[in-house]
C-alpha cells in the first residue's frame, strides 16, 4: 500500500463512521418508538415480538464497527505522528485528517505553498518508509 492509499482511508473512515452514527441514532430513536402502549385495540395478528431484540443487536453491532473504525483512525494518526520529522507531521495531519487547503496549511507553518509541495513529498517519501518498516515487523 502507497502512501497516498493509505492517508485515503481517513477520508473513507470518517464518512463510514459519520453514516453509522446517525444509523445508531435512527435505531435508538426506533427503540423508543417499540415500547409497548396499554389500549384497547386488538393486537395485529402478525405483531414482530422480536423487533426490540433486532433493533438492539444492530445497534451494537454498528457500535461494534464504530470502534474499529476509529482504532483505525488512531493507529493511522500515530503512524503520522511518529514521523521524525514534524512538519511533516503537521502536513500530513493538516491535509488528511484536518481537510485543509494547500494555502491554509502554508499559512499555518509560515512556508510558502511551493515549500509545502516539496516537503508533502518528502512527508509521504517518509510515510511510505515507516508503513514498510512496520509491516516487516
Amino acid at each position: 500500500m502507497t502512501a497516498k492509499e493509505y492517508l485515503r482511508q481517513i477520508s473513507t473512515i470518517n464518512m463510514k463512521l459519520a453514516s453509522m452514527r446517525w444509523q445508531i441514532q435512527s435505531l435508538k430513536d426506533a427503540a423508543v418508538n417499540v415500547t409497548p402502549v396499554l389500549n384497547d385495540m386488538p393486537k395485529a395478528a402478525t405483531a414482530d415480538i422480536h423487533r426490540m431484540e433486532g433493533l438492539i443487536v444492530a445497534k451494537v453491532d454498528l457500535e461494534s464497527e464504530v470502534a474499529e473504525l476509529t482504532a483505525k483512525l488512531v493507529s493511522i494518526t500515530r503512524t503520522i505522528n511518529s514521523l521524525p520529522d514534524s512538519t511533516h507531521a503537521a502536513i500530513l495531519t493538516g491535509r488528511y485528517i484536518r481537510a485543509m487547503e494547500w494555502r491554509e496549511i502554508a499559512d499555518e507553518l509560515h512556508i510558502s505553498q511551493g515549500r509545502i509541495f516539496q516537503l508533502h513529498r518528502d512527508a509521504l517519501a517518509a510515510l511510505e518508509k515507516s508503513i514498510a518498516d512496520y509491516s516487516r515487523l
